[in-house]
């Protein structure tokens, strides 16, 4: 019994490190984003503050084109999320209803082609979106947030359709229902886990792109959040309260997403393992 109780804590106290580093930079992000610039550098660096001032805040808001960076993180995101969840469910219920010469070559080539690093699409999007005029643009930075999260999502879609029981397809067919209606009003229903893990991945994936946005996106208005979020870093200067003001409400959104929709983020990743 002791040696349980022990083993017990043991693993209760490696647990608190853990959460400990991870939780101490949020901890230290938020309290930097809050701390009144006067006192930001000012010595005792007290790692427990009681003077907090949204004066950082503020300044982010009126003071910079933060608000237009977050504006065009959002058109591009949703318009990723509409357009992954579109493409992936019609693919993942093609693949997994048809049959078709050269299926499980595309399968598994959809799944491989997730392997490489996305920056090698990179160069062949700038001349090609360059040619077509899709540079500066949230089509184009739309169709290439798409091209690097459609792949898994095709996967999970396809994974998750062959879960959900025929059954119920045949059955609404008895009914009178076409295929496309089936479809929409039995089986989507059915795959919503699956549907909405798509649409977080695909959503945190837009949202917290870099290379993408810096190399396509050269006009400062249509710069996203983390393009938008590298001016605050000059050649003389750091504005840390800034950055981490500006840090602390871009974290908001996808950890809104992760913590309300886990169970299905979690059911939907589980499906076919």
């Amino acid at each position: 019994m002791t040696r349980e109780f022990a083993w017990r804590w043991m693993r209760f106290l490696w647990l608190a490190v853990g959460m400990l580093f991870v939780c101490f930079p949020l901890y230290w992000m938020a309290v930097t984003a809050l701390t009144p610039r006067t006192e930001l550098f000012r010595p005792p660096y007290d790692v427990i503050r009681f003077s907090y001032s949204l004066e950082n805040i503020r300044e982010l808001l009126s003071a910079t084109q933060f608000l237009t960076f977050m504006g065009n993180s959002l058109i591009v995101a949703l318009g990723t999320v509409v357009i992954n969840v579109m493409a992936s469910t019609l693919a993942g219920y093609a693949l997994s209803r048809f049959e078709f010469r050269g299926k499980k070559t595309f399968v598994a080539a959809t799944l491989w082609t997730y392997m490489f690093p996305p920056i090698l699409l990179a160069i062949p999007l700038y001349l090609v979106f360059s040619y077509i005029g899709l540079r500066n643009s949230y089509g184009g930075l739309i169709l290439a947030h798409v091209s690097i999260s459609l792949p898994l999502n095709v996967w999970i879609m396809w994974q998750y359709f062959q879960v959900v029981p025929r059954s119920l397809e045949e059955a609404a067919w008895t009914s009178g229902a076409s295929r496309l209606r089936a479809l929409i009003e039995v089986l989507l229903p059915s795959a919503l886990p699956g549907i909405i893990s798509a649409a977080i991945f695909s959503f945190a994936l837009s949202w917290n792109d870099f290379a993408f946005a810096f190399i396509l996106q050269t006009d400062i208005a249509m710069f996203t959040l983390p393009v938008g979020l590298a001016t605050f870093v000059e050649q003389s200067a750091i504005h840390w309260g800034l950055i981490m003001a500006s840090s602390l409400i871009v974290s908001l959104p996808t950890f809104a997403l992760v913590f309300f929709l886990q169970r299905y983020l979690m059911h939907g990743f589980s499906i076919g393992k």
